[in-house]
């Protein structure tokens, strides 16, 4: 069946990718070196012919060729993707990956309001993207009521099994639905969550209308490397995000806290947040934003 045919090609392709330093060759000339990047193309595009609503195929198809018209990961990709990885999410992503952006998230989002013992408590809290609860599991002491929001049900049941009652409600969804439904939201909590999304407009409009007047928003993104950044500096001096071979987005600070400016939405704290994970043995660059829904005329720039 062609559905098989599609996954298989699609699973040749993620090994060709996993490993940066892997050399790769044909049976048929096993001494001549050749593009693992250009075989794992073939076989992400053959997985897209046998089956055009392999998203997972289509999104890394993309990934690997750099396609800068993509502007978001597909719903069906992110699902599939953490439906996959539920189970052994935790323990990968904090054992082996060295994951900590959610604790930083908390005291970064502390400092913003001079310390913890002035953060004040939130009404209607939204963790978005929430996973198995790391970061809802940071403030839930600020939060009189808890929701857990993410697009894999099978990752808020591991939610549920590891934190059981840390969120008051839980939801499968797509988080920019979840913000306009259940307004006026006081707080969004969102950690390693929006590098799904590469153009941030569409988000932040869905925030602006969800928050309450005076609300908050803490979250974290993906930075590209030192040299990227030098390198898109130079050449592209505007740029906004990249869709890395990780196939997940890096932003640019200064275009993220435009889009915030556009949505009012204050930039009150930023922090960079370099090496809050790993990836094949080399650290991640990010940052983190505290950003307040504010009118123009009350910006008084950060706290």
């Amino acid at each position: 069946p062609r559905y098989v045919l599609s996954q298989l090609q699609y699973r040749i392709g993620l090994c060709l990718t996993h490993d940066p330093d892997r050399k790769c060759a044909l049976a048929t000339d096993p001494e001549k070196p050749v593009s693992c990047k250009e075989m794992a193309t073939h076989a992400f595009s053959l997985a897209v012919q046998y089956d055009g609503e392999n998203e997972s195929a289509k999104h890394m198809l993309a990934t690997i060729t750099a396609d800068a018209t993509m502007k978001r990961a597909s719903n069906e990709y992110v699902k599939n993707l953490f439906d996959d990885y539920a189970q052994n999410f935790e323990h990968s992503l904090v054992q082996e990956l060295g994951y900590n952006g959610y604790e930083r998230l908390r005291r970064g989002f502390d400092r913003a309001f001079g310390g913890q013992e002035s953060v004040p408590s939130f009404s209607l809290v939204v963790d978005a993207g929430c996973g198995t609860g790391l970061v809802g599991e940071q403030f839930r002491n600020v939060s009189s009521y808890l929701i857990g929001v993410d697009l894999s049900e099978a990752i808020l049941d591991e939610a549920e099994k590891l934190r059981p009652n840390l969120y008051d409600e839980r939801i499968a969804d797509d988080v920019t639905e979840v913000f306009r439904r259940k307004k006026p939201i006081s707080l969004i909590v969102a950690a390693d969550s929006y590098i799904y999304f590469g153009d941030l407009d569409p988000l932040f409009d869905a925030m602006e209308e969800g928050l309450d007047k005076d609300a908050y928003i803490a979250f974290t993104l993906e930075n590209v490397g030192v040299v990227d950044e030098e390198t898109l500096n130079d050449t592209k001096p505007d740029w906004r995000w990249q869709l890395t071979p990780s196939g997940r987005f890096a932003h640019r600070k200064e275009y993220v806290v435009s889009v915030g400016q556009a949505h009012s939405l204050s930039l009150v704290h930023y922090e960079s947040l370099d090496g809050f994970r790993h990836e094949h043995g080399k650290q991640v660059r990010g940052h983190l934003f505290v950003m307040q829904k504010k009118n123009s005329e009350d910006d008084n720039g950060e706290l």
